[in-house]
């Protein structure tokens, strides 16, 4: 299961954050981008369990503001 997720960060903690995000295992790309979301991180899990686990990890970083998953089909 591929799902990219996107982030809001809080102003200036952009490029940490990505950082921090390539350190979750099931995270196998992080782009820091413009506009409404300040980074997408693409995901590869195996199931909406495993994925729960890692957008949970994900939240619990500092200066991460808010999250959108959106979910690739197969």
């Amino acid at each position: 299961m591929i799902a990219y997720i996107l982030l809001k960060t809080v102003i200036a903690k952009e490029h940490e954050v990505a950082r921090r995000l390539q350190e979750i295992g099931g995270i196998v790309e992080v782009r820091v981008v413009f506009g409404e979301y300040d980074v997408v991180a693409k995901a590869q899990v195996e199931d909406v369990r495993a994925l729960d686990e890692v957008v949970t990890k994900i939240r619990k970083i500092d200066g991460v503001a808010a999250t959108s998953t959106l979910i690739a089909p197969d």
